[in-house]
């Protein structure tokens, strides 16, 4: 009894561990995000950009795109271009309005990874590289699943006897 008592101590330690560490990561990479500037390079259809933040890899927008252009914009795309201090284009990020009437409004986000950005501007665009409009849907035929199925049996199989997924002695 006082064995099985040890381990059930020892598994809740490490259910506190993974949950003290979770949070901690998730606190560090939230604090890690600092505010950046944004400009907008036109005025018609109105974007408000409700918040905008980056570290040094990685950033993204969330903003609102309102129409008060007095007609309805279609299939057109929030382009949104990170340059470096030497205004060079590093990164390009997009974001379809598909289909917005006048005084209608439309939320937006642009996640976009690159490091060195030191301007952000947005503008818009009629077109969008053909991954985007075409995107690649990898889709398993019943034999690729099988074989997947398979090879995680035998991996099980042959771990050593006593081990969980090879790290963990008992």
């Amino acid at each position: 009894m006082d064995k099985f008592k040890k381990y059930l101590k020892y598994a809740l330690l490490l259910v506190l561990l993974f949950i003290f560490v979770s949070i901690m990561s998730k606190l560090i990479i939230i604090s890690m995000y600092k505010p950046k500037e944004c400009t907008v390079l036109f005025e018609n259809p109105k974007i408000e950009i409700i918040d905008s933040k980056a570290t040094n890899a990685n950033g993204y927008i969330y903003g609102c795109i309102t129409n008060t252009t007095g007609s309805t914009i279609e299939n057109k795309f929030i382009k949104l271009d990170c340059y470096s201090e030497y205004d060079n284009n590093i990164n390009t990020g997009y974001a379809q309005i598909f289909k917005l009437e006048p005084d209608e409004s439309q939320y937006f986000t642009i996640k976009y990874k690159c490091q060195g950005t030191e301007r952000v501007e947005i503008s818009m665009s009629d077109t969008a590289p053909d991954y985007l409009l075409n995107p690649i849907d990898i889709e398993l035929t019943q034999t690729q699943k099988m074989a997947l199925v398979a090879g995680g049996l035998i991996v099980i199989y042959y771990m050593p006897v006593g081990y969980l997924f090879g790290l963990f002695p008992f």
